[in-house]
């Protein structure tokens, strides 16, 4: 009778322990994966995190080979998304000169929407290639003041001089196109230097000129081409 109770206590304890390891086994399998997922979400977001996105202020420095296509945009205002950005360019020059009573003015205004698509991307998201576009509008005047003086013999023999001043000014609206190259570096998630080089064409849709407060229109056109080459810094206000 002894004999039968210990194998029973064996048994059982033999029980207890096998169905404690399956336990164990068990256990160990289910939380196996666990490692791998939590590893893996530092290599995804270093990725794709290389910088924010959200509202984007672009400011830009210009030069161009030639004076007619002096004043391309200087700001760009848009969005900044993962992998693109889209905005509004504005650009404003204007030019004075005085001499001897004489004056002379030129003023051009742009506004160009402009697209900017990455090619290229680091490993880490923070520098990049791309793609720059716009097409837009642009106004451009040009005005004169001059002045002279007649001088006429009076009956006393004395001068008599009177001096007229004339007003003339040209106006002409353009349409600025811009194809180009450039790349960012994001110093930081909401900051970055870049540069960009392309080419940039004027066409001219329409002119008219002003002479003494007469207007009239002038059947012209023409476009005009020249390279250009800009620093740019970007900010972005977002997360």
């Amino acid at each position: 009778m002894e004999f039968k109770n210990s194998l029973v206590v064996a048994g059982v304890l033999s029980s207890i322990t096998l169905t404690g390891w399956a336990s164990a086994e068990e256990a160990e399998a289910t939380a196996a994966p666990a490692p791998s997922v939590v590893a893996a979400a530092p290599s995804e977001a270093t990725a794709t995190d290389g910088h924010a996105t959200g509202l984007m202020v672009q400011a830009r420095v210009q030069a161009q080979s030639n004076l007619l296509s002096l004043g391309g945009t200087g700001f760009i205002v848009g969005y900044q998304g993962s992998s693109y950005s889209l905005g509004l360019g504005l650009g404003l020059t204007r030019l004075s000169a005085n001499s001897n009573g004489d004056s002379a003015s030129g003023t051009l205004f742009q506004i160009a929407p402009t697209a900017i698509i990455d090619v290229w991307h680091s490993a880490d998201g923070r520098a990049r290639a791309n793609l720059v576009g716009s097409v837009g509008y642009a106004r451009a005047s040009i005005s004169a003041t001059t002045k002279s003086t007649t001088c006429n013999a009076s009956a006393t023999g004395a001068d008599v001089c009177t001096t007229t001043s004339g007003d003339d000014s040209v106006s002409a609206s353009l349409i600025p196109i811009t194809v180009g190259f450039g790349g960012d570096y994001f110093i930081g998630r909401n900051f970055a230097l870049g540069a960009e080089f392309g080419l940039q064409a004027m066409i001219l849709a329409g002119a008219s000129t002003t002479s003494s407060g007469a207007s009239s229109s002038v059947d012209a056109g023409g476009d005009f081409e020249s390279a250009y080459g800009a620093l740019r810094a970007t900010f972005v206000l977002g997360d």
